[in-house]
């Protein structure tokens, strides 16, 4: 499978645009036409909705390499807002085009296929975490489950940010960290957490 990541990403390549955005300037907004989907080649785009009560909701963050907006391959409209936060280039796919490269290349298939899988365990991961009661749970799940190796995770990005991603408010997170490091169950060396308790 390994060898058929390089083929595959030429693949992609070969039907992609290149755009770039400045940070702040979103890619596309929630309930626009459906026609495209990304990878971030550098910078960083938040997928974001709006709650019932206005609050905007962290769905995903996207960073080098990895793609978004898949889910919208066959969507009508786009069910979030992709809103970049750095200064971000991305390769654009049309949905068409890559559709017919998923129907018409058995290799390139079961490269999206296990792309999506990698995508549905996140996802899983995530619904459990916060699932979760307490901050200090959470905290250390994600740092288990995201963490590479487990346990140890560099943060990209801002503390309010993953404050977000883990259904927490920024005070709470600040407190439970604080805690954590007083304690001795995990140190911060620059943008890098590690759970001490997993190794």
């Amino acid at each position: 499978m390994k060898r058929s990541l390089p083929a595959c990403q030429q693949l992609l390549d070969s039907i992609s645009k290149r755009r770039h955005f400045p940070s702040s300037q979103a890619v596309f907004h929630q309930g626009d036409p459906a026609n495209h989907i990304f990878q971030v080649i550098s910078g960083e785009v938040h997928l974001l909705r709006e709650g019932a009560d206005g609050q905007k909701i962290l769905l995903h963050r996207a960073q080098a390499t990895q793609f978004f907006a898949e889910a919208s391959v066959d969507a009508r409209v786009y069910h979030c807002t992709a809103l970049c936060i750095l200064d971000t280039e991305v390769l654009a796919f049309e949905s068409a085009r890559l559709l017919s490269l998923i129907e018409n290349n058995a290799q390139f298939a079961r490269f999206w296929v296990s792309h999506l899988s990698r995508e549905l365990r996140r996802q899983r991961s995530s619904v459990e975490r916060l699932s979760l009661n307490s901050a200090e749970s959470r905290l250390l799940h994600y740092l288990m489950a995201e963490g590479s190796p487990p346990g140890e995770i560099d943060i990209q990005g801002t503390l309010s940010d993953l404050a977000d991603m883990l259904g927490l408010t920024r005070e709470t997170l600040y407190r439970t960290l604080s805690r954590l490091k007083k304690s001795g169950t995990v140190i911060q060396q620059g943008s890098v957490l590690k759970w001490l308790g997993h190794f």
